[in-house]
């Protein structure tokens, strides 16, 4: 329902009349979108345009790309309840990589207000505001996980099968915790729509299936987890786990499986 609410909204903006800005984007950037408060929803209208955004804990920013063809919208819901909308086109030049939005850019705000009401103890209703609490600690491992993105980093291990490119980027050790870096890069013909993503650590030689002993690595947070991948498209993200430490007979392996699908991928390092 939320989601036809919002293509409902992105049609209707192509057609108010009012003059739109124009995004440029294409596939060899990525251009960030800094908005004045957290992305609670975003949608484009088509698909060779992918606007990337945190689901899990609200940030402030997107990351826009796009494949050559025809232009598009985008629109944006922020937590403050305020729609942005930009006219997207496809351009191998871009004059800016990244843009902070300025509030005044809206094109309006939700008239409909979530709400939840308390049983009184006289006549009277009470009306009582929801609110969003930031983690703290989510929020720091949010800020970690762009700070690894940023960075320009090798690859420790890669992994092609049926069109697709994994890539294990980096391990990175901070605190109690660990940083995984991967990527997903879709050179098939038809989007890659992610079920599952495993991590183990594995204890084992690979010629000796028989003395495998897997340990499951349960994630504590996920940052820009991609849903799909559209064909011709790559996207970045980062696992964070508690820290653990691979020993001389062990390995790390990571487990890629296809929803409504039968590719499956595992990489080991």
């Amino acid at each position: 329902m939320k989601k036809s609410v919002l293509l409902f909204l992105l049609m209707l903006s192509t057609i108010n009349g009012t003059a739109q800005e124009v995004l440029l984007a294409n596939d060899s950037h990525v251009v960030v979108l800094f908005f004045p408060s957290p992305i609670r929803q975003a949608v484009t209208g088509a698909e060779h345009f992918t606007f990337s955004y945190n689901r899990d804990s609200g940030q402030h920013f997107g990351l826009l790309q796009a494949n050559m063809g025809s232009e598009s919208n985008l629109l944006v819901l922020t937590e403050d309840g305020r729609a942005y909308s930009y006219v997207l086109a496809y351009s191998k030049r871009l004059l800016e990589t990244h843009r902070f939005i300025k509030m005044g850019e809206s094109i309006g705000k939700e008239t409909e207000t979530k709400v939840f009401s308390v049983t009184p103890a006289r006549d009277s209703i009470p009306i009582i505001q929801r609110t969003k609490r930031i983690d703290p600690e989510k929020e720091m491992m949010a800020k970690g996980a762009e700070y690894i993105l940023g960075r320009k980093t090798g690859n420790l291990k890669t992994k092609r099968k049926n069109g697709l490119i994994i890539r294990l980027k980096e391990l990175f050790y901070h605190g109690n915790k660990v940083y995984i870096e991967l990527e997903i890069q879709n050179r098939s013909e038809i989007d890659f729509e992610l079920d599952t993503l495993e991590i183990y650590q594995v204890n084992g030689k690979k010629n000796k299936r028989s003395s495998h002993q897997k340990l499951k690595l349960n994630p504590i947070f996920k940052y820009l987890f991609p849903e799909v991948v559209r064909k011709g498209q790559k996207q970045g993200f980062v696992y964070v786990l508690p820290k653990f430490t691979l020993g001389d007979s062990e390995r790390l392996m990571v487990e890629f499986n296809e929803k409504n699908g039968n590719r499956s991928l595992v990489l080991n390092r």
